[in-house]
């Protein structure tokens, strides 16, 4: 089991770095847009309006797929009150309550995600920017973001579980007899 996690963790290390570094482009074109358009209005009065378009229309393909690496990197933000107090197999079991709730939710949420991209697909919604573009296209990070997070909380989830078991067979047992090979 611990191969299959150390694997799964290797993936979802490449993972994060490559989400981290498409996210960094995005804010970085996000920046030079909106600077770009602040200095074509103060030089020449005026600017494009796809410099101030796009870069409202690119946060989501930030911040969604962005939940699970900032989760897995623990930069959610998060209330350590309760854990601080627990024993360690507590903290494992509190984390694997965690994990799993917040892996239903995300279950539930990409299934509306999907459920909407079609609605907006079958709607075929237009952007009324500048460059038109189908306005199912900025709802597609929902679900993205969503199935993101839940490959990452599966890695979290099962790490927990693997440490509970190990700290259960370490203390011989749920009934303190041990545990049989």
């Amino acid at each position: 089991m611990e191969k299959v996690l150390s694997c799964y963790q290797m993936v979802t290390d490449v993972l994060a770095r490559l989400i981290i570094g498409v996210a960094a482009v995005i804010i970085g074109l996000d920046v030079l847009l909106l600077f770009a358009e602040s200095v074509g209005r103060y030089i020449l009065g005026s600017s494009r309006a796809f410099m101030e378009e796009f870069p409202r229309l690119l946060v989501p393909f930030v911040v969604f797929p962005m939940m699970g690496v900032l989760l897995k990197m623990g930069r959610h933000i998060s209330v350590d009150v309760l854990p601080d107090r627990l024993n360690p197999k507590q903290q494992t079991m509190l984390k694997i309550l965690v994990y799993g709730i917040i892996l239903a939710v995300a279950v539930e949420l990409l299934i509306a995600g999907a459920a909407a991209v079609g609605h907006f697909k079958m709607m075929g919604l237009m952007s009324i920017t500048e460059w038109t573009f189908p306005m199912w296209w900025v709802y597609l990070t929902f679900p993205l973001g969503f199935a993101l997070l839940i490959i990452f909380v599966l890695e979290m989830l099962l790490r927990e579980c693997w440490r509970l078991y190990t700290i259960v067979r370490e203390e011989g047992g749920p009934d303190g007899k041990g545990v049989a090979p």
